[in-house]
Parts: C-alpha cells; structure tokens; sequence
C-alpha cells in the first residue's frame, strides 16, 4: 500500500515523512560545527594512530628486551656443564623459547608497522587529513579570502563605490578621532566628550564617503545610543561593550583600507 493519500506529502510515524510512493525519508540529526586550532588538530591526528604505534613499539621492546636475555644466557653459560648429560635439553629449550618470541615480536612489529604505514599514507583517514590539511596551510590573509570570493561579493565585502582614498588627512584623522574616542570611552570620559568624538569620526567618514556604509550606519547608531543614554547609567559594563562595538567600525574601516592597497603589510618582515 502506498504510504501517500492524495497529492500532499502527510507525516507518517516517528520523525520520517513521506518522500513519494512507499518511500519514506528521515531528516538528518542537527550537528555540530566545533573550531579547530591546528595543535588541537594535530593532536586529534596523533590519536588516530597511537595505537597501532603502542602496539609496534611494545613488540620493539619485547623484541629488545628477549634478544638480550639471549645474549645474557649464550654468555654466561658454562659450555662444558651444558653438554653433561641432562644440561642440553634445559640450555636448548631455554634458547628456543628465546628464539620464538624474538620471532613473534619481529612479526608483531612489522605487522603492526605496516598498518601504521597504511593509515597514515593510504586510508580514509589519511585522505580526510590531507585535505584539511591543506585548509590549513591555505594563506590566512584577509586579501586572499576577498580573491576567492565571487566578484560581486567581493565588491560588496570590499566597501561601497566612489570611496574618496585620496582625503588621506581625513583618513589620518578619523582613525585619529576613533582612537581617542575608544579611549575616553574606556577611561569614563563624561557623556559629551564621547560625543564629541563621534561627531569628528563621522565626519571624518563622510569626507571618505563612508557616510552611507555600514561603518557609518554602526557609528551613528552608537552616537544616537549615547545621547539617548543617561550620565548616570555610562558605567563600566555598558563602557566596555560600548567600546567593543565601537572597535567593530575601526575594523571595518581598515579592512576596506587593506583592500585597497595590494601588498599590505601589517607587521615588518
């Protein structure tokens, strides 16, 4: 009997939902997206293959440790009381038990070595490493990013057109004015110097041509928050996350300001 009535795909039991005919899906669990630092990456890596390396090393060991039991016996044995009658068959056996678990840790060892070698050069999880891998070997600079985007997003990430980079003493000052504002923000500046160095930023952004930006959007609603906002209630806590989203338009700014010029270094090399 067909799991359908009727034109409209019906719930059926459980968390499964008709997908047509007798056919019934189930959605996928939610999962779970965690960030990884290349260390703990590594990390993760190492445990993928420290057992077949405990395991190699421990017959290494057994090995070593059996060869010099064998020297150890070979050495100290008086030769002339061995072949007495009786000696020998203690002696030999003594050295063939020797001999067999050197056999067996050489074979445990490269048995286990060989397996190390096919996980990590040949197996699901050597591929799914190579290529996160390379993720992580990708260059992390914020003009790469902006390179392998789609051209229009990239237009979009890069700031809006007719930005006027010449004004560069306005440019000089609004990071200026951000600054000291930031400042004045943290330190408890009474209400109007916090305004005032608004005021001078936003300024500064529209002889940029950023006045319509989102940079400019966010500082205008930060100086309309702090008007609107009583002295009394400019305390610490409201400071600090005042001053964090003021920090997120100097950001803005300078990675509009780092699109623009190519080969932009931050740091000297």
């Amino acid at each position: 009997m067909s799991a359908r009535e009727g034109g409209d795909q019906q719930p059926v039991t459980g968390r499964g939902y008709s997908a047509g005919g007798s056919l019934v899906s189930y959605p996928r669990p939610d999962e779970i997206v965690v960030p990884l630092r290349r260390d703990e990456f590594d990390t993760l890596c190492e445990g993928g293959v420290s057992e077949e390396k405990a395991s190699r090393d421990l017959y290494i060991g057994i090995g070593a440790g059996t060869i010099a039991g064998l020297v150890g016996v070979l050495a100290t044995t008086d030769w002339d009381t061995a072949w007495k009658p009786r000696h020998p068959a203690w002696l030999f056996s003594s050295l063939l038990a020797l001999c067999v678990m050197i056999a067996g840790s050489v074979v445990g060892a490269c048995i286990h070595h060989f397996r190390l070698n096919r996980t990590i050069g040949s197996s699901a999880f050597s591929r799914l490493r190579s290529r996160l891998l390379r993720l992580f070997d990708e260059p992390r600079t914020l003009e790469a990013a902006i390179e392998a985007l789609p051209g229009a997003v990239a237009k979009q990430i890069s700031g809006p057109s007719g930005i006027r980079w010449e004004n560069v003493a306005n440019l000089f000052w609004l990071g200026n004015d951000l600054g000291w504002t930031d400042w004045k923000v943290r330190s408890g500046a009474p209400k109007e110097r916090i305004i005032r160095g608004l005021t001078q930023s936003f300024h500064h952004l529209s002889q940029l041509g950023l006045a319509d930006s989102f940079a400019g959007k966010v500082l205008l609603s930060l100086k309309s928050q702090v008007e609107s906002t009583p002295e009394a209630a400019l305390n610490q806590p409201w400071r600090n996350d005042f001053a964090e989203k003021l920090s997120g338009v100097t950001k803005d700014v300078s990675d509009m300001a780092r699109i623009h010029q190519p080969g932009f270094r931050a740091d000297p090399k």
